[in-house]
């Protein structure tokens, strides 16, 4: 009967396992409950479940292979997900499936189990499996971090590998004496296959470690360029006051005053950079607004900078100087000089502190994995800042989400309210 095999039900749940940290689509509990309850039942629905007349060519039978593709649909219709990493998290689930279906094979075999205790053995096989699998999770990632695959070769790679298993098993049970030998075989090529397939995610971590040192070291370019520019600004303003005073010395009575109204309008600039009780953030706003007065961009800002004492230093400055030169970045590219206006807001909300940030952006962006991709060649280096801010958002076991509605981009951060930081 269908029901004596777990083939399906076993891979949809070490799939569900892998794709536990990627993003959801929307109305996920209803696709996930709707579509894995059609999966689970489909092969007692169809007329011979997984032998079905259709699906069976001489002794071989494409029923299992079938289920293996469907469970791909499944979660690419739940998860968000690129083609690549449906495949390829497809055939990493079937390899640890087929090992369970050995090891469960041997001891059947080995020991001349009854039906009842096989099937609990190949219980305690799934379990450990699903076990083994969370931790392997656990220990090489964090929070939503996942795996992208830009290699195609590794997913052409798997495929065969897949098939090869699929059919060469399907041979040896069907057309061949079944053994323990045979089993023990077969469940040894799966684990080094296993092996291998799973060092991609060894691999792609250390490249994504190298991204980030090189991402960092960007950032200090960049930030080195931001920094003169804003010298800039404020060069620039005490040159114009230089004049201005020395002007000031050969005028009287109207002129005089109108030069004196004038000045006080240029230094009032320094008097306008918020108080938020936090130095750290003051300087970073200050900063952040001379750059964007350079731009003709208004920074409009409500900010509890107490509330983000439990920040370092650089954190604080890669979290909030990152949003705020991202914003500036968008807004420059508005054409229209009254739109270019910015809003920042953080403040305690009970339990949490929020962050907020609005900016102008004309062209809705292309989200992957929920953040903006760059529209920039270099993508790596320059999608770096956003990917540092979740980073730094888990770190401290806050959240970030960004989203686009009718020309404005908005970011916003949650932090659950902790104890400042030993040292700023």
């Amino acid at each position: 009967m269908w029901y004596i095999n777990y083939f399906h039900l076993q891979i949809l749940a070490i799939e569900l396992l892998f794709c536990a940290r990627l993003q959801r689509q929307r109305h996920f509990c209803v696709r996930l409950i709707l579509s894995a309850g059609l999966y689970c039942a489909l092969p007692a629905i169809v007329p011979g479940g997984f032998f079905a007349s259709f699906l069976t060519l001489g002794w071989f039978t494409f029923g299992f292979l079938a289920m293996l593709v469907l469970s791909g649909l499944l979660i690419a219709f739940c998860f968000r997900m690129n083609l690549r990493q449906v495949v390829f998290y497809a055939c990493v689930a079937h390899t640890v499936q087929h090992v369970v279906h050995c090891l469960y094979r041997i001891t059947e075999m080995a020991f001349s189990l009854s039906f009842t205790a096989a099937q609990l053995f190949q219980l305690l096989y799934m379990a450990a499996a699903c076990v083994l699998v969370w931790r392997f999770l656990r220990e090489r990632f964090r929070g939503s971090e996942t795996v992208d695959f830009r290699h195609p070769y590794l997913v052409v790679f798997a495929i065969v590998s897949t098939l090869i298993i699929y059919v060469l098993s399907y041979w040896s049970t069907s057309m061949e004496t079944d053994t323990v030998g045979m089993q023990f075989f077969d469940c040894f090529s799966c684990v080094l296959l296993l092996l291998i397939l799973l060092d991609v995610f060894r691999i792609r971590k250390a490249e994504r470690d190298q991204m980030i040192m090189q991402g960092l070291l960007r950032q200090e370019q960049e930030q080195h360029e931001i920094s003169r520019a804003t010298i800039d600004v404020i060069n620039r303003k005490c040159h114009d006051l230089k004049h201005q005073i020395a002007a000031l010395r050969h005028m009287s009575g109207d002129e005089q005053e109108k030069s004196i109204a004038e000045l006080e309008k240029a230094v009032l600039i320094y008097d306008r950079f918020p108080k938020t009780g936090n130095k750290d953030v003051d300087i970073i706003l200050a900063e952040k607004s001379l750059l964007a007065e350079k731009n003709h961009i208004l920074i409009r800002s409500i900010v509890d900078g107490s509330g983000l004492g439990f920040l370092t230093v650089e954190d604080l400055y890669s979290l909030l100087g990152n949003a705020l030169d991202n914003a500036i970045e968008a807004a420059r590219q508005e054409q229209a000089e009254d739109r270019r206006i910015i809003t920042l807001y953080a403040a305690q909300r009970e339990s949490l502190f929020t962050i907020h940030v609005e900016n102008p952006c004309a062209r809705e962006p292309l989200f992957m994995d929920g953040l903006p991709v760059t529209s920039k060649p270099d993508k790596d280096y320059h999608g770096f800042g956003m990917r540092s801010m979740r980073y730094l958002c888990e770190k401290y076991k806050g959240a970030l989400t960004s989203g686009w509605e009718d020309g404005i981009f908005t970011l916003d951060i949650l932090f659950p309210l902790q104890k400042p930081a030993a040292s700023k």
